[in-house]
């Protein structure tokens, strides 16, 4: 439209323009001369309306959406900046997205929590190939999988539920890095496997490095820097509230409320937090176990693949485990951590641990940190 009128303008421009008397074409060099001096003025007119039809910079749409079919049509045509806003309902997937917004113009998926999308297979929401997104406020719950990354950086998921699925409830796979999740509720996973309901994954098993490491898979998966802040896990958890896997690295588990009722055991599943990353640091967590399932430890650490799992932090975390056999924090593999040791410091508290807070000397609390 802004190009039309752009040629509109340029059409007046000229009919305004002086006419030429009619001997004026007998004479080429007076009709030369009225060109000329007509050409700036079309130009600046052409390029006025060129400008006008540039979009602005930050230019954002908002993009309403009510029923499962609008839904993937916005998915499907979501362009850097947009907020595609969710009305109250249900939506019944899965659902996909695959294009990606940038660091200043990040893609926004935001609804309430009574908008609740679900999925009879896959995913109920899969970022493939989707950085730089915003997942804000709705729920996913009724799905095989929850929300699923995939070679997806810099997500941001605040303020969601994720539930009833049928094995983990979010997962960070596939070099997903820098990712956040935060002041999220996660309960009731691992309805149809329990030994596969984490709360939250982050990277891949070393069976699975082929399908989701790096470098074609002869890599591991190096979904690295991912935090996890001020969530609620559980109620009803199946497997591991958060699952740190071998072969990522430097994230942050922080402010977190681990319950752990519900907890399966199978798989040895029987703690909140299983790390077998490096150099994550795991602090001011709060973890409960009220008898009903089979928790042994709070927290573990684990060396799945030689040269992984060291060099992790816990710090000022208060575990009650209700009577438990095991310890607050456990670690398996402190002889394999010599060039990395793990530190337990002893602002970390416990209470109800048959085996008492660690099996490891502890490290003298930071008053600075």
């Amino acid at each position: 439209m802004r190009r039309a009128l752009a040629v509109l303008a340029a059409a007046a421009a000229a009919l305004l323009a002086p006419a030429l008397p009619a001997h004026a074409a007998h004479a080429p060099q007076a009709a030369q001369a009225v060109h000329a001096a007509q050409a700036p003025q079309a130009a600046e007119a052409a390029e006025e309306a060129e400008e006008e039809a540039a979009p602005e910079p930050g230019a954002a749409r908002t993009v309403e959406v009510a029923d499962a079919a609008e839904l993937a049509a916005a998915l499907a045509g979501a362009e850097p900046g947009d907020t595609i806003s969710l009305a109250p309902g249900e939506y019944a997937g899965p659902f996909t997205a695959t294009a990606s917004g940038t660091e200043e113009e990040p893609i926004t998926l935001t609804g309430p929590r009574e908008a609740v999308l679900s999925a009879a297979s896959g995913y109920g929401l899969h970022l493939d190939g989707a950085d730089h997104w915003t997942l804000t406020g709705f729920t996913v719950s009724g799905a095989p999988k929850g929300i699923v990354l995939d070679e997806a950086d810099h997500v941001l998921i605040a303020e969601v539920e994720v539930s009833h699925t049928g094995t983990e409830a979010v997962h960070f796979r596939s070099g997903s890095a820098d990712g956040v999740i935060r002041d999220s509720f996660i309960h009731d996973t691992g309805l149809t496997q329990p030994q596969y309901g984490e709360g939250v994954y982050i990277g891949s098993a070393v069976s699975h490095w082929g399908d989701f490491g790096e470098d074609g898979g002869t890599g591991p998966d190096r979904s690295d820097r991912v935090q996890v802040l001020g969530n609620t896990f559980g109620p009803g958890v199946a497997a591991e509230h958060v699952d740190v896997k071998e072969g990522t690295r430097d994230g942050v588990l922080r402010g977190n409320t681990f319950v752990g009722d519900g907890m399966s055991g199978e798989n040895y599943a029987d703690s909140w937090v299983d790390v077998k990353g490096d150099g994550y640091l795991i602090e001011s967590n709060t973890g409960s176990f009220g008898g009903e399932g089979a928790l042994l430890d709070g927290y573990q650490t684990h060396t799945a693949v030689e040269g992984y799992g060291c060099g992790n932090t816990f710090r000022a975390n208060d575990s009650d485990l209700g009577g438990a056999a095991g310890y607050a924090i456990h670690v398996t593999n402190q002889s394999r951590c010599a060039a990395a040791p793990q530190v337990v410091t002893a602002d970390n508290t416990v209470t109800g641990a048959g085996s008492g807070l660690t099996n490891i000397e502890v490290t003298p609390a930071d008053p600075a940190a």
